[in-house]
Parts: C-alpha cells; sequence; structure tokens
C-alpha cells in the first residue's frame, strides 16, 4: 500500500550541506510519498537533496507564490478524483510554487518498477507539461512519456508508470510549469502500512516529531483480511514479539521507526497474527532534527551570539580552533572568522547541535598612511610530495613564510606562498610571492577617505585566464585581482607595466572594510607587493544657482537669449578660474549629444547634433567635449580668464545660447559649481560603469549608465 510523507523542509535542514550532492546520493523511493511543495520554504538550490534525501535539485532556479493552488481534499472530477481525494485528502489546498523553468531546471528522483508518479502543477493555460529523461529530459527523453489530463484553470495533472527500477530526471517543456504536489505511488507488497512522518514541534519543553501508522487490508487466497502492525525504534525489524501499534509514535530524538504488517487471522474465534505475516508489508520512518545556526552579530570588536531557541547554549571558535568555548558574548582583541552553532537539550531524549554559521569581524585601524604588504620571510624549498608526483618537473615551496601586514591595519585569511622561479617572470629577483588562491586580504577605509591601490604581480600572473561566465572578461585581458567582488586590472600582462594593477577605493558610510579575493578565472595570481597609499582630501563641492526659470532656445541663428532676470552677478557668487558653470536642460532627443564652445560675446554657446559631430570641416580633429545631454541632464563649462573678464563686464555675467541645428532646448536652471575644477581629482581615464560606485562631479551617486566626468573611486573618469 501506500507510505505517505510530508515534507517541512525549514525543519528537516536540507539546505545545511556545504558540497552539492550527486544523484548517487538520492535515497531510492522503494514506499510511497508525497512531497508539498509550497512547504519547502524555498526553492531548494543546485545540488541539493530535498524530500528526505529522496529528490535532488540537479540546476537550481525559482519558487513563486502567485501560480494558484491544488486542493487534494476536493474531488472535481477530472484532476482530483474521488480516489485521489480519499488517498490524499489530508494533504488539503497548496500553493503552485516548485518552478520547473522551461527546457532548463530538471529535478532526479529514483523510483522502483511500476510505480506511478502523479505531478499537479500550474501550466499557464498552455501546452506546458513535465518531461521524462534518462539525463536532462529536453535532450534524452524516455519513450515512455506519461499523460496529461485536461487542464482546470490553468491547472494541470500528469500520470506517469515507471516502467522497471530506474532513475528518472523530470523536466518542464512549452513552458514554465509550477508544482504543489508530487506523489509517487510505489509498488508495493499487498498490506504495506501507510507511514507518515509529522514535522518537527516544540510542546512543554521539548522537540518531537510523530510518526503515525495506517494498517491496511491485504488480499490473501481470495479473501480480504485486516492487518495488525507491530514496530520497534531501535532501527530492528519488528516480529510479532514487537509493540503493536495503537498510536502516533512520539519520537524525541533522531531514530528509524520500523513497521511490519501481520495478517489478522481468526481462529476458533481468537486473533492468531504471529505466523501470519505479510511477506515484503514492511515500511519505516526516519526521524531525525534540524535546528537553524544562530546569528552573529557584532558592533566592533563586540560579538554576539543569539539563538531562536529556547534554553539553547551557544558555542564559538576562532580562525582554526579545534575546540569551542560555551559563551554568547565576547569581545576581540584582533579580527577574526568566529564559527558558531549551539546545542539544544532535548530533556533526557537528546542533544542537539544546530547548523553553524561564520562570520568574519574586523577589528582594524583605518589606512591612514601608506602601507605595503609583501613577502618578508619565507624559505623556497622542494615539495618532495607534489614533486613525485608532478608531471612539469620540480615543484617549490615556501616555508615559514610571512608578510608585512600588521594584525591591526589588516585580517588575513589563508594565507598562501608562490614560487616563481623563472627569472624572466620574477619581479626584482624574489622566488616568493603571495598566492590569491584563497588567500584574503581585509583592509579598512575610514568614511569619505580614498586611497589609490598598487599592485604588483609576477609578469606570468593569470597568463591562461579564460573568463568564468563573464561576458564583459575577454580571453586577451590577462591579469586581474578581486577587490570585494569588482574586478580592476590590465589587458596584457606582457605588455610594459602590465603587471602593474593601479585603481582607488572610498570609504562608504562608516567605513568600508575591502577584501582583496580570489579571481574566479583560471590560472592563479602571485603577487609581489600591494601598496595602499591615502589620497589628500579635495575641496568640498559646492553648487550655487545663478538662475532659475525656463528659456527655449530654437534653431540656428535666432537672437541670444541672456539668462539675466533675477540672476547674480559671477562676482558676487565668487567664480573663479577653473569653477564650473552648469547649464540644466532638456534635449529634444535622447540620441543628441552637445558641443561647448566659448568665444561669443564674451559667453558661450552650445551646438547640437543628432550624432557624433565628427571632425571639423577642415578634416582636423575636433578638440572640445561632447556631452549627452539626455544621460547627464546638464550641460558643464570650466570658466578661464577671459571668460571670467569678459563676462563680468556685462551685468548678470551675460550667458548666451545659440542652437545649431534642428530642434529646442529647453533651460531650466544655471548654476556656479565651486570645488570641482580640474585639480579637484587627478588621474583622469576611461573605465567601465562596473568598476566601482560611480559619483558625479557634485559628489551624487548615479547610476552605471551615465555617461560623462564622474569620479569613480577617488579619481575622475570619463563614462562613454
Amino acid at each position: 500500500m501506500k507510505k505517505l510523507f510530508t515534507l517541512v523542509l525549514a525543519l528537516m535542514g536540507f539546505a545545511g550541506a556545504a558540497n552539492a550532492a550527486t544523484v548517487d546520493e538520492v535515497a531510492p523511493l522503494k514506499h510511497s510519498y508525497v512531497l508539498v511543495c509550497d512547504e519547502l520554504g524555498a526553492r531548494p538550490g543546485k545540488g541539493h537533496l530535498f524530500g528526505d534525501s529522496h529528490f535532488l535539485d540537479v540546476t537550481g532556479g525559482s519558487y513563486a507564490t502567485n501560480k494558484g493552488k491544488v486542493n487534494l481534499a476536493e474531488a472535481d472530477g477530472v484532476l482530483v478524483t474521488e480516489e485521489i481525494a480519499a488517498k490524499y485528502g489530508e494533504y488539503g489546498e497548496h500553493l503552485n510554487t516548485l518552478r520547473l523553468k522551461n527546457d532548463q531546471d530538471y529535478i532526479a528522483m529514483k523510483v522502483t518498477a511500476g510505480s506511478k508518479i502523479m505531478i499537479f502543477y500550474n501550466n499557464n493555460g498552455a501546452n506546458r507539461y513535465p518531461m521524462f529523461g534518462k539525463d536532462k529530459p529536453t535532450t534524452n527523453p524516455l519513450d515512455n512519456q506519461g499523460t496529461v489530463t485536461e487542464t482546470v484553470n490553468k491547472i494541470a495533472r500528469m500520470d506517469w508508470t515507471a516502467d522497471n527500477d530506474m532513475t528518472v530526471y523530470i523536466g518542464g517543456k512549452g513552458g514554465d510549469q509550477f508544482i504543489s504536489f508530487i506523489i509517487v505511488e510505489a509498488n508495493e507488497a499487498p498490506g504495506t502500512p501507510q507511514v507518515k512522518l509529522g514535522e518537527q514541534k516544540y510542546e512543554n519543553g521539548l522537540w518531537f516529531r510523530e510518526v503515525t501508522c495506517k494498517p491496511t487490508d491485504m488480499q490473501a487466497d481470495g479473501a480480504t483480511f485486516p492487518t495488525i502492525v507491530t514496530y520497534t525504534t531501535d532501527g530492528t525489524a519488528p516480529t510479532a514479539a514487537s509493540s503493536i501499534y495503537k498510536e502516533p509514535v512520539k519520537c524525541y530524538a533522531d531514530m528509524t521507526v520500523k513497521f511490519q504488517a501481520f495478517m489478522d487471522i481468526m481462529m476458533d474465534g481468537q486473533t492468531v497474527y504471529e505466523d501470519a505475516i505479510a511477506p515484503n508489508a514492511d515500511n519505516e520512518a526516519n526521524v531525525s532534527f534540524s535546528f537553524d545556526a544562530p546569528t552573529i552579530s557584532a558592533e566592533g570588536a563586540n560579538v554576539t551570539i543569539s539563538s531562536n531557541y529556547e534554553g539553547a547554549k551557544n558555542f564559538v571558535m576562532l580562525n582554526d580552533a579545534e575546540t569551542a568555548e560555551e559563551t554568547s558574548s565576547f569581545t576581540l582583541d584582533e579580527s577574526a572568522t568566529v564559527k558558531a552553532y549551539s546545542q539544544i537539550v532535548n530533556g533526557s531524549y537528546a542533544t542537539f547541535t544546530t547548523k553553524s554559521t561564520t562570520k568574519d569581524v574586523y577589528v582594524l585601524n583605518p589606512i591612514k598612511e601608506q602601507k605595503t604588504i609583501a613577502v618578508t620571510a619565507g624559505d623556497v624549498v622542494v615539495d618532495e610530495e607534489a614533486t613525485a608526483t608532478s608531471t612539469t618537473g620540480t615543484i617549490y615551496k615556501v616555508e615559514n613564510g610571512a608578510i608585512s601586514a600588521d594584525k591591526k591595519d589588516f585580517f588575513v585569511k589563508n594565507l598562501e606562498f608562490a614560487v616563481v622561479k623563472d627569472a624572466q617572470y620574477q619581479i626584482d629577483g624574489k622566488e616568493a610571492y603571495v598566492k590569491m588562491n584563497t588567500t584574503n586580504i581585509s583592509f579598512l577605509v575610514a568614511e569619505g577617505d580614498t586611497v589609490n591601490v598598487k599592485v604588483i604581480t609576477t609578469k606570468n600572473s593569470c597568463k591562461t585566464l579564460n573568463p568564468d561566465n563573464d561576458e564583459s572578461l575577454t580571453t586577451d585581458r590577462k591579469n586581474f585581482v578581486n577587490v570585494s567582488g569588482t574586478t580592476y586590472g590590465n589587458e596584457d600582462v606582457t605588455a610594459e607595466d602590465g603587471n602593474i594593477i593601479t585603481f582607488g577605493l572610498r570609504g562608504g558610510e562608516g567605513g568600508t572594510v575591502f577584501t582583496f579575493q580570489k579571481y574566479s578565472g583560471t590560472g592563479n595570481i602571485m603577487i609581489s607587493s600591494i601598496e595602499i597609499t591615502p589620497v589628500a582630501e579635495t575641496p568640498a563641492v559646492q553648487e550655487t544657482v545663478l538662475w532659475e526659470g525656463e528659456s527655449i532656445v530654437n534653431g540656428w541663428g535666432n537672437q541670444p537669449i541672456f539668462l539675466s532676470d533675477g540672476g547674480a552677478e559671477l562676482t558676487e557668487a565668487g567664480a573663479a578660474v577653473g569653477d564650473k558653470l552648469r547649464i540644466y536642460a532638456t534635449a529634444p532627443d535622447d540620441n543628441w549629444q552637445v558641443e561647448f564652445t566659448e568665444g561669443h560675446w564674451g559667453g558661450m554657446y552650445v551646438r547640437y547634433a543628432a550624432k557624433d559631430l565628427g571632425p571639423n570641416s577642415d578634416g582636423s580633429e575636433r578638440t572640445y567635449s561632447i556631452v549627452d545631454l539626455a544621460a547627464q541632464g546638464y550641460l558643464e563649462y570650466t570658466i578661464t580668464e577671459e571668460f571670467l573678464t569678459n563676462a563680468t563686464t556685462v551685468k548678470y555675467w551675460g550667458g548666451v545660447f545659440l542652437l545649431n541645428g534642428d530642434g529646442n532646448m529647453t533651460v531650466t536652471k544655471v548654476t556656479l559649481v565651486k570645488g570641482a575644477g580640474d585639480t579637484a581629482v587627478q588621474n583622469v581615464k576611461s573605465v567601465k560603469a562596473n568598476d566601482g560606485a560611480i559619483y558625479n562631479l557634485a559628489g551624487q551617486k548615479v547610476a552605471n549608465g551615465y555617461k560623462g566626468v564622474v569620479i569613480i573611486n577617488g579619481k575622475k573618469a570619463l563614462l562613454k
């Protein structure tokens, strides 16, 4: 008969595994099973087992809560038959949540010959259906694809029967599907009892799970016999002498509860079952408990461990410690990786250990003076063990290695060293380097501070780089470092200074801890030195409104428009050479760009072009800047000595705007920006928009699509 399981995955703890599972680890479905998908809490994730390890999420994917419901307690004669409702009505109504993305997502399970699978799912009212395969279903399908019932309100049911004992992969075809139930009716022996494992509960100070069993009738010699079920809780096979099941078995510890059916035969008015065992009519429930990890929180060096479970005892290990200390709060003297877990005493029955969690807690001084990391000690010796199995010759290693990194300035984890024996790739003849494989190096930049970072790698670092699922990186870019998830690098390590990587970092609110991490591409980065230098503060940017209103400029050759009414003179605003005049405006076409040129009436004028303006009429290269007005929202002009002299002779500075081209420009505001001159931030270079947080010259954070002159990581950059 049927073994019915429901799953409360948040309590079963499918996601606790650190390593991805494989199909070999899937538990065969020898008995019937009901998977309730919205009780998973979320999509398990690629490589995770779920449903008491009977299912494997091969691809990972998504999870939804807005795709309708299926109610097994209400027979509609189509999706939910009277027979289905009678067997499974106790499961009631549940959401279609587990998503199988079209031709992409699939799960795996192991079933026995003759087992029937019923899948209830949302098909969006279209021709969408589960597919069954030997591996990926849509590319290696089985000949047997089952039957889809008629759709009712976008909900369908797929029925499929296994031809033999097999591993079956289930995926989606024709569009995304969202599943509420997967019911496996195994081909079990007559009389097999129905067994159900209840959810993890807390009551009267104890955690427990209930196992319920429902005896079933069986046919023998043309007669129908009820069954009597015995059980054990120690994992041994039940016999006629074992306890007879009469009520749910409450389990307070991890255990296996086994059941065996016996035919209930009446002879001479008395029940006889000792010698009437029902062949192969056994079943079991594997009871296990799972508890979430405690929470690690830190305020500076003060660390607190907190658990959601009443009476839990918290334990902590620092860095690579092998023994744990019971504590819920402590203060660190230096940065550390904190690992925490809890223990829950379940009366006299069991002591449960929760999942563990880790957190890097930083106790660092902000970088206020130049700091350099380099290898300061270490002996280069032959690695005899690695050399013995090497196919590339002698392998070397560094013994007793050390680097110049004060613990108050840097938190260094998993420090590794590498050896470069080939002189053409060495830096200053050195053989020992920091290997950025698992090594992490963290440091603190105070709020508002900017540091310049200079990384010198060996001249063969990442030489065989192959981008790892990152279309923005191409194979001809050879030398990279990863800092807190952002990649910095040079395009060719073989070029002059190609092994030197420079970039800037700016501390955010409350200060920012930046971490050098492994770059995900192939090859290892060997670092000769990391030099971090604070950048002197730049003057604060101040923006003063000179004029605000609305002015429309139309066509070429129209009369000059003076933004004078109510405006402030430049002398009153304290304008100086190097300050910026900003003209806030809107363009008629998002694709239009604007050319800014001075020299008309001592003021300035603006010209439009629908596309790139190209060279001058005489073929010479244009030297003025072109700005995408639609993206930036304003035009910006740097005040020169000549302009300032001429402009101040005219009251209200005499700003002049002319338009070259069709269309119009609406000017809404003119401002004077001080502290944003060319000397405010140095090192203008073209960079990618995703290289760090982006700020305009007014110090405002802007989005990645922004174009024009900006500040990224403390440096001025031109985004195109």
